[in-house]
């Protein structure tokens, strides 16, 4: 995967469907369901679903944080 970057620093990077599926190394019918289910941050523009690289960081921190925490009951 091409890493994009933006000109400014401030911009987010924003990802594709396809993009999320590899960066999280799942299927794109996957990341499609956790849209479906709102479990993960996402914008719909138009007829197609964004994410930004940052919030997706995020979250993943959030869920890795939460497993962890149910691990150790």
């Amino acid at each position: 995967m091409v890493e994009r970057t933006s000109e400014k620093k401030d911009v987010p990077v924003i990802w594709t469907v396809h993009d999320v599926a590899e960066y999280l190394r799942m299927s794109e019918a996957k990341v499609y369901r956790l849209v479906k289910e709102q479990r993960i941050p996402v914008v719909r523009i138009g007829k197609t679903w964004r994410f930004r690289k940052d919030l997706l960081d995020e979250w993943l921190s959030q869920c890795t944080e939460s497993s962890m925490k149910s691990d150790g009951k």
